[in-house]
C-alpha cells in the first residue's frame, strides 16, 4: 500500500505536470522551461529560476500546423502548441537545446511568434571528443550562465551553483537504484511506474522529488528483500529512441508479456547519467558531464558508437530484444535506425520499430506488433478480460 500510495503522487504530477511551476510563478519565482533534454538545469536553479521541462501534450495540433510542417516530429509541433493555445503563459523563458534541423529551426520561430519573453539556444557540439569540445561547451555554458544571471537578477556564485549540482546528483543516483531494484526484481513497479517517476523528476522541485524517491526507494527495498528469488518469465527489453511517448506504450509491453529494463532515450537514461563531479570547476564539470553522456543520434562519439553502445546494454541487461521507439519524422533517430539494425541484426538480437506521435497514435496496430514481437522472443502475456 505505502508503494502504491507514493506512486500515486508521481501520477498526480505527470496528470497535472505544471502545476508546481506556475505556483512558483505566482510566487513571484521566474520559470524557465527547457526542450528535451541536454539543458544543465543546475545553471537554472543556481539563478533562482525553477526549471521545468517542455514535453509536448496530446491535445490535437492546429495552431503549430501554420509555422512548422507537418513532417517536423510531433514532439516539437505539439510543445509549440501548447504555447501558442496559451498553456505556457507562465514561462519566463524557454532554452532549446540544437539537437537536431527541427530545433535549429525553432528556436528562431519561438522568438518570433511566442509571446516567451527570453528565448536561449543551448548551442551543443556535434563532435563531442574533438579537443575543441571540452573548451567550446564550457565557454558555451558560462554564456547561457550570464543570459541567465542577466533574466533572474541573481549571479550565479560557484557556491550557489555547486549546491545546486549536488541536489542535482542526488536526483540522479536516486532514479538510478530505484531503476536497479526494478531491473533486478521487475515484478515490484511496472515499466510506466518506473517512467512515470523519471518524467516527474522534470516537473517537480528536486529536493521534494528526492524525498518522496527516498521513500519509495524503501519501501522496494524491504519489499525486494520479501520476495527474493521469485522467478519473474517477463521478455527483458531494451528500449532505444527520444522519448517514452505515448505513455500507454508502456502498458501495452507489459501486457504482451515485457518489461523494459534498459534504454537510451531522452526521459529515460540519457537524463540520469552521468552525475556532474563535484569536486572540480562546475562549468567544466557540467561540460564533461555533457560530453560524456550515453550515445545519442544528435552526436558523433567515434570513441563509443552507438551501436556498440546498444549491443553492450542489451547484454549487459540481459535483455532478450530491443524495441527502437521512433517518434515520426524524427530525423537523428531515422538517420541512425539503418546501422543501429544491422548492428543488432548481425549480433543476432531480435529487434523491432515501432513509429509513434505524442498526439493520437495508433495503439491498436502497436499492440498488434508488440504481442507478435515478444510472443517471438519469449515472454507470457497478461490475460486481457475482454
Amino acid at each position: 500500500m505505502v508503494i502504491k500510495e507514493l506512486m500515486n503522487r508521481f501520477f498526480t504530477v505527470v496528470a497535472d505536470p505544471y502545476s508546481e511551476a506556475k505556483r512558483r510563478k505566482e510566487q513571484g519565482q521566474k520559470v524557465i522551461g527547457w526542450l528535451p533534454t541536454d539543458v544543465p538545469e543546475e545553471l537554472i536553479h543556481a539563478a533562482g529560476a525553477f526549471p521545468v521541462g517542455i514535453l509536448g501534450s496530446s491535445n490535437n495540433i492546429r495552431l503549430a500546423d501554420t509555422h512548422l510542417q507537418v513532417w517536423v516530429c510531433s514532439l516539437m509541433r505539439s510543445s509549440l502548441e501548447m504555447e501558442l493555445c496559451g498553456d505556457l503563459d507562465f514561462l519566463d523563458g524557454i532554452i532549446i537545446p540544437q539537437t537536431c534541423d527541427t530545433t535549429r529551426a525553432l528556436s528562431g520561430l519561438w522568438r518570433k511568434v511566442c509571446r516567451t519573453p527570453y528565448v536561449e539556444d543551448f548551442l551543443l557540439p556535434k563532435q563531442v571528443k574533438r579537443p575543441s569540445a571540452r573548451e567550446y561547451l564550457t565557454g558555451e555554458l558560462a554564456r547561457i550562465k550570464t543570459s541567465l544571471e542577466q533574466v533572474t537578477g541573481k549571479k550565479i556564485s560557484d557556491e550557489t551553483l555547486d549546491t545546486s549540482i549536488r541536489l542535482f546528483n542526488e536526483n540522479r543516483q536516486l532514479l538510478r537504484r530505484m531503476f536497479e531494484i526494478h531491473t533486478h526484481q521487475p515484478g515490484l513497479l511496472t515499466s510506466r511506474e518506473v517512467y512515470t517517476v523519471i518524467k516527474a523528476a522534470m516537473y517537480m522541485d528536486k529536493a521534494e522529488h528526492n524525498g518522496i524517491l527516498r521513500d519509495l526507494i524503501r519501501a522496494l527495498e524491504h519489499k525486494a528483500a520479501e520476495s527474493a528469488g521469485t522467478p519473474d518469465s517477463k521478455a527483458r527489453l531494451v528500449i532505444s529512441g527520444g522519448v517514452w511517448e505515448p505513455p500507454e506504450i508502456m502498458d501495452l509491453i507489459e501486457e504482451a508479456g515485457g518489461v523494459v529494463v534498459g534504454d537510451d532515450l531522452l526521459t529515460g537514461m540519457r537524463y540520469l547519467t552521468p552525475d556532474v563531479d563535484e569536486e572540480r570547476n562546475p562549468l567544466e564539470a557540467l561540460a564533461d558531464r555533457q560530453l560524456n553522456k550515453i550515445p545519442f543520434g544528435g552526436f558523433d562519439n567515434q570513441n563509443y558508437e552507438r551501436r556498440r553502445f546498444l549491443l553492450d546494454l542489451v547484454r549487459n541487461s540481459e535483455a532478450r530484444g530491443l524495441i527502437f521507439l521512433h517518434l515520426k519524422f524524427c530525423e537523428p533517430e531515422n538517420y541512425d535506425y539503418n546501422d543501429m539494425r544491422e548492428a543488432l541484426n548481425s549480433a543476432g538480437i531480435p529487434n523491432l520499430r515501432l513509429e509513434t506521435e505524442v498526439a493520437n497514435p495508433s495503439l491498436g496496430q502497436i499492440r498488434t506488433r508488440l504481442e507478435a514481437f515478444i510472443e517471438m522472443i519469449g515472454g507470457n502475456p497478461i490475460e486481457r478480460t475482454l
